[in-house]
């Protein structure tokens, strides 16, 4: 996903931000090791920058405060781009105050095969872009939608994999090293 991402948006400044309590769901494993290993995982794109930006800020972790951030770090003008994949994208008018975030940023999600959807209350308050390049001239309003390789392991596969003492994991190995030394994951979900 990061390499479609980096295609489909060649001079941007690509953050990801792993959450500290995320709202809808419970961490398996705590945000630290999910940044040391993303910080593993990542080693490989210099251009592509982990924010701690949720995980220095206290409670939960709404995406709409990240946002507010964002938007006054960056100002009205520049185009701020939230990425989601297809799951959280049919999900998104449950978020906490879903409705600003049309108006904070646009959204592209990043399409699995077979699936595409987005919450639709949030899609109505969204213009469909033709392509990426058109959020770059504009700072916040519209939906894209990015073609991502098929990976055929989500993040439950390999965690059952782990419960289960399957190896090798379908992980880079500086990230099953890290598993392994730290027994992340091994309890039941």
């Amino acid at each position: 996903m990061i390499e479609a991402l980096l295609a489909a948006f060649p001079s941007a400044q690509i953050s990801i931000i792993p959450n500290r309590l995320p709202p809808h769901r419970s961490a398996v494993a705590n945000s630290e090791h999910r940044l040391a290993m993303m910080s593993l995982g990542l080693a490989a794109y210099p251009q592509v920058q982990i924010s701690r930006i949720e995980l220095d800020r206290e409670g939960l972790s709404y995406s709409v405060r990240t946002l507010e951030d964002f938007r006054a770090t960056y100002g009205a003008n520049e185009s701020i781009i939230l990425c989601v994949g297809a799951d959280a994208a049919a999900r998104l008018d449950s978020w906490h105050q879903a409705q600003q975030i049309p108006q904070l940023a646009h959204i592209c999600v990043l399409d699995r095969e077979g699936e595409t959807a987005i919450a639709p209350d949030i899609a109505g308050l969204m213009s469909e872009a033709a392509s990426s390049e058109t959020l770059t001239g504009h700072s916040h309003g519209f939906i894209c939608r990015l073609k991502t390789p098929v990976v055929p392991v989500s993040s439950t596969d390999v965690r059952a994999m782990i419960r289960k003492g399957i190896t090798p994991l379908p992980v880079p190995e500086p990230i099953q090293h890290y598993i392994q030394s730290h027994a992340l994951y091994q309890d039941p979900e």
